[in-house]
């Protein structure tokens, strides 16, 4: 199999064309660029203008070309920034499939930045807590993950070519300039990153700025800049080459050794937004991936294809992440059986809508996944795991609301201001506190871990959910952490519960109303 991916940047426009062999690894055939700047003007206009619409469609025509020749099974073309934000972004589109036949997909920036960080998983060690940067034209992405599984994501409005057009209008960059730039990146990335943004043990960087600045600095120390695939530069290094940078003209930094043509003009911009990362971030040292965003699109399509990420079951997919996470899957089962079985017994009595049901499931399943990242907070790392998940069968919309429900298994309760809710309609905020209440009482009744609990009866009498919990061995443990946890689900339903040790006598004997006994835990998987 033959693939061709084709990143259209704010920039530039790159293809790579790999090679699948079947039981071997990809070898790149080909790779071709072309610096169009389709976004150049896009910052006071909100156009993509005529010219660099026609010498992108020029440059895709060329790559199809190329692509021809090697015999392509496949083609990929991804779309970022410049298209996704110019008023006209869908006319070029439209222009490109009717010019050229070429389907361009326009990705999100979460999109991209999982793209970026899929690519440095390959190529880097990303097993301790790490963050990945794609500068491009119009944006930065940054993507925060543990191995391949990513946590947090973050898109700026901070592109070098977008950030030039704005602070370096002036050659040389006035000193002016040069501050403003600096408080502005300051500021957005201070807004996107929060206070608990946290150490990270490596940071990769991708896109032209990174990959220019490691050759301004491998030629500065004597280093071969034709393969910085893995360069490591120090803040230091980028410190002092951004003091080289100052107050040079356009034709000394032409002059400068491992300057490329198509980066004089938006370097020095670029160098000022990297520096800032590496500040914020608050790491001294940046690995360079030069395959960058293409790299990703390549390994993504290839998965596609083959079928990697399709299976049948969904919840297939969902315990295979867990598993990933190196979650505790025997309490994680516990949990979703638990929290089931409550759901079966109450949902008709609460009006809890029918669809809910897969999302808890989910929900029980993942709560603990953000235990990979750290104990402190494991509700909050657990939230923005799942969001970021790749988990075929579930839309956007449903992971998000998978992803609040596991976040308020413990912690504090729904509110609106929280991230975790804000974005989401009213429906889909009383789902989540239902659904979240239902998880909150069923992590409660697992509390030793131990899957103690084998049966469990539900009954609701006077404003009171009485639930008898049944095991083999003393269950104190499990009845207070149920009770302790039960504090959500009083908030939400408008009851008391009432839990209690009734070892030996729970299915022994028909209750009321909905509180037949139930099996949970194995026998009920």
């Amino acid at each position: 199999m033959r693939v061709a991916a084709i990143d259209i940047g704010t920039n530039s426009v790159r293809c790579t064309i790999v090679e699948v062999p079947v039981g071997g690894p990809r070898k790149t055939l080909d790779d071709e660029k072309a610096y169009t700047r389709l976004g150049r003007g896009l910052t006071a206009t909100g156009l993509l203008s005529e010219q660099a619409m026609q010498d992108t469609i020029d440059a895709l025509a060329r790559m199809l070309e190329i692509a021809g020749q090697h015999q392509v099974d496949h083609v990929r073309a991804v779309a970022t920034e410049a298209v996704r934000s110019a008023q006209n972004g869908e006319e070029f589109v439209r222009r490109v499939f009717e010019q050229l036949g070429l389907m361009v997909e326009v990705i999100s920036a979460e999109q991209e930045a999982r793209l970026a960080y899929l690519s440095a998983a390959e190529t880097v060690d990303l097993s301790g807590r790490s963050a990945v940067v794609d500068i491009g034209g119009g944006s930065v992405e940054i993507a925060r993950g543990t191995g391949h599984h990513i946590d947090f994501i973050a898109s700026l409005p901070l592109g070098v070519v977008v950030m030039s057009e704005r602070y370096h209008t002036v050659d040389p960059m006035p000193k002016r300039d040069r501050k403003r730039l600096r408080e502005r990146a300051r500021s957005a990335l201070a807004h996107a990153l929060g206070d608990d943004f946290g150490p990270v043990t490596t940071l990769v960087g991708s896109g032209g700025t990174v990959v220019t600045v490691a050759a301004l600095i491998a030629a500065s120390l004597g280093i071969r800049t034709d393969n910085l695939q893995g360069f490591v530069f120090r803040r230091a290094e980028l410190i002092h080459l951004l003091a080289m940078l100052r107050g040079t003209t356009a034709e000394e930094r032409r002059a400068m050794k491992g300057m490329p043509e198509s980066r004089v003009d938006i370097i020095q911009a670029g160098a000022i937004v990297l520096d800032e990362i590496m500040r914020a971030i608050g790491v001294n040292e940046i690995v360079v991936n030069t395959r960058g965003m293409r790299e990703g699109i390549v390994i993504d399509t290839v998965e596609r294809l083959q079928g990697v990420v399709r299976p049948f079951d969904r919840m297939a997919t969902v315990r295979e992440f867990a598993r990933t996470c190196r979650a505790d899957m025997a309490h994680a089962e516990q949990v979703r059986s638990l929290a089931l079985a409550l759901l079966d017994r109450l949902a008709e009595r609460f009006d809890v809508p029918e669809h809910g049901r897969p999302l808890l499931e989910a929900a029980a399943l993942l709560h603990d996944v953000g235990y990979h990242i750290a104990y402190e907070r494991h509700h909050k790392h657990s939230y923005h795991m799942i969001s970021y998940a790749e988990l075929p069968g579930f839309s956007a919309r449903e992971l998000r609301i998978v992803a609040a429900i596991a976040r308020y298994h413990r912690g504090a309760l729904p509110r609106a201001k929280h991230e975790a809710m804000v974005g989401l309609d009213k429906a889909e905020r009383q789902l989540v506190v239902q659904l979240a209440a239902i998880l909150r009482l069923a992590d409660g009744i697992d509390r030793s871990r131990g899957q103690r609990v084998t049966a469990m009866t539900v009954d609701v009498a006077d404003g009171t959910v009485i639930i008898g919990l049944d095991g083999e061995m003393p269950l104190a443990v499990e009845v207070h952490g149920a009770q302790r946890k039960a504090d959500l689900f009083e908030h939400v339903f408008d009851v008391r519960v009432e839990v209690r040790d009734v070892r030996g006598t729970a299915c022994d004997e028909e209750h009321e109303g909905i509180g037949r006994c139930v099996q949970v835990g194995s026998t009920a998987r």
